[in-house]
């Protein structure tokens, strides 16, 4: 389960700002619910950082040192199990979107220092109103955030 946060958490930074794309709000919720470890309904800078620290390691299932977007799907099961099987479906395609926004050197695999320096940017992009907090709505826009890079 803290794969599919991790990549949750990864969504955050590469889509624009319009309407909520299908699934956007089941994402949005899993993270909340994995991140917000003090139950207040918000997501500050370090529940973020706590959250998507072991990610790297979580989303590559391989173990070879990088993470393809075939390994998302190993993800499915888990999101099915909070969501859904068409929601699951829905944020798996997501998620495989935000991976190839990561992959900056185009080379279909995102390495941890992709990983890295891009997971350290998603928490600004998303707190639209700078507030040092993320709300449900802001974590919808995730998706969206990663594609419009």
């Amino acid at each position: 389960m803290s794969r599919l946060l991790v990549i949750f958490a990864l969504i955050a930074s590469v889509v624009p700002s319009m309407a909520a794309l299908p699934g956007a709000d089941a994402l949005a919720k899993l993270i909340a619910k994995e991140f917000d470890t003090n139950a207040d309904e918000k997501i500050d800078a370090g529940e973020w950082q706590t959250g998507v620290a072991d990610g790297f390691t979580q989303l590559d299932s391989s173990a070879d040192g990088s993470i393809q977007t075939d390994e998302v799907y190993d993800l499915k099961g888990d999101i099915a199990e909070e969501s859904g099987d068409i929601a699951a479906l829905l944020i798996v395609e997501l998620i495989k979107q935000v991976l190839t926004g990561l992959d900056t050197d185009k080379d279909k695999a995102v390495s941890r220092k992709e990983y890295d320096e891009l997971s350290q940017s998603i928490f600004g992009r998303l707190d639209a109103d700078k507030n040092s907090h993320l709300t449900l709505a802001e974590l919808a826009e995730l998706p969206l955030k990663m594609v419009a890079k």
